[in-house]
């Protein structure tokens, strides 16, 4: 199964009701600076990690996580998001929250 890791600053509350609510958008430039450290930024703009295209989204982004194994460019790129933003990680094919221990236990 394939899962996507969904980062932004969300309403906790909707997640458990399996919505996805905004509450502010992520800051555009520490997810650019970390992609260009973390990933690949192509000149159109287009990210990557791992040689998988992150979706950006409004205000949140959509990165591959288990594509048949880890793709452990996204882990250190929400980690290091997570660390300088405090924004939330959530699987929502799993309509789950994931901590960075969790992340490293797969």
């Amino acid at each position: 199964m394939i899962h996507k890791l969904t980062i932004g600053h969300f309403d906790v509350e909707a997640l458990k009701k399996g919505k996805l609510v905004v509450l502010r958008p992520l800051d555009s430039e520490v997810v650019t600076r970390l992609l260009r450290e973390v990933g690949q930024v192509g000149e159109d703009s287009r990210a990557f990690l791992g040689g998988h295209v992150v979706e950006m989204k409004n205000g949140y982004i959509v990165c591959p996580w288990l594509m048949g194994q880890r793709v452990m460019a996204t882990e250190e790129f929400a980690k290091r998001l997570q660390r300088e933003t405090g924004c939330i990680l959530y699987d929502a094919g799993r309509r789950e929250i994931v901590s960075v221990e969790q992340m490293t236990e797969w």
